[in-house]
Formats: structure tokens, C-alpha cells, sequence
């Protein structure tokens, strides 16, 4: 393989070789300098014609789809102004109220509400946790039967505990959702309060 490879160097760089001597003796030793300082202006001038071209090239518009939009999961996506219908977003509509200040016990509050929704939210993952690991469990124990397609009472017990997982898994989305909804309550009693 290597004597392979050394070979279609070898045929790749004789021509080169060839042409190189065939240069040298054709020109005088006096222009073998001029010569190369030609060639390097050649090579100068051929670079800055191409960055001259691709500066001239319209640059292509950003196409915003699902594969360049940013997908992190809570985050804010902002594509163009931040000005809708010649309104700023987050200013107060023309009809709306601005924010009134939030008092310090009204912060307390949502504060505390936060807190005690997150521990919830630790709970039932937890919960979660453990039913789907006693379901794992059971379900071994229910395939490992020679005769488990018989077994009915098994049956309905793997599919109250798979119940059970998919009743806490929606517990856990609106808990998730309750908690986003108080930090953003926090999030702008901060901002009102400063």
C-alpha cells in the first residue's frame, strides 16, 4: 500500500520537477530573480483579485427553520426587531396599566410559594422515581412467569402501575409549569422593586 502511494507521489511530482529544470535553463541566471519576484506578484495579485471578487458577492440572507432557530429549552428567541406592529415588546399597550410596585409581603409570598412548589416538585420526582423503578421491578417478575399471558390479576396490576407513572409525570409537568409561573412572578416583582 505504502510503495503504492509513493509511487503516485513520485508520478504526481515529476512533471513538476521536469518543468521546474526546463524553466531554469531556458531563463538567464540574471532573470532567475526577476522571475521569482513575479511569480510572487503573480501569486499577490491573483489572491487579491479573488478577495476583491468575494467582497463584491451579495452576502446570502439568513434563513431562520428548526435546524438554525436556538432550541434551549426555558430560553427567549429573538428573530428581527424587537419592535411588533410598532409597538416595543414588554411596553405597556396603549389600554394596559404599567406594573404596579410590589410590597415586600406580596414578595414574601410569591417568594415563599416558590420555594414550597420546587420541594413539591423534588417530591414528586422522587415518587416518580421510585414508582418507575417498583414498575421495572414488577414487570420482570410478571415476563419471568412461564405462563404470564394467563395471568390476568398480573396484567391489571402492571397497567394500574403504569397509570400511576403516567398520573405522576402530568403531576410533575404542572408543578413545572406552576414554578415557571411563580419565578416569573419573582422574576418581575424583582425588576418592579428596584
Amino acid at each position: 500500500m505504502r510503495i503504492a502511494q509513493w509511487a503516485l507521489v513520485t508520478l504526481l511530482a515529476a512533471p513538476l520537477g521536469g518543468a521546474a529544470a526546463r524553466q531554469s535553463q531556458q531563463a538567464p541566471p540574471s532573470d532567475q530573480s526577476s522571475s521569482a519576484e513575479q511569480q510572487d506578484n503573480s501569486v499577490a495579485a491573483a489572491a487579491r483579485r479573488a478577495q476583491e471578487q468575494k467582497k463584491e458577492q451579495p452576502k446570502a440572507a439568513k434563513v431562520w427553520d428548526n435546524d438554525t432557530m436556538p432550541s434551549n429549552p426555558g430560553g427567549i428567541n429573538v428573530v428581527g426587531s424587537g419592535e411588533v406592529g410598532g409597538a416595543q415588546q414588554g411596553a405597556p399597550e396603549a389600554g394596559q396599566k404599567p406594573a404596579a410596585p410590589v410590597t415586600p409581603e406580596q414578595k414574601a409570598a410569591i417568594e415563599s410559594n416558590l420555594s414550597a412548589a420546587k420541594a413539591k416538585l423534588e417530591s414528586l420526582k422522587t415518587d416518580l422515581d421510585i414508582a418507575t423503578r417498583k414498575y421495572a421491578l414488577d414487570e420482570q417478575m410478571y415476563m419471568g412467569k412461564p405462563d404470564y399471558q394467563k395471568d390476568k390479576e398480573g396484567a391489571a396490576a402492571m397497567d394500574a402501575e403504569k397509570q400511576d407513572i403516567e398520573a405522576k409525570q402530568q403531576e410533575i409537568a404542572d408543578a413545572q409549569k406552576q414554578i415557571d409561573d411563580l419565578q416569573a412572578q419573582a422574576d418581575a416583582a424583582n425588576t418592579t422593586s428596584k
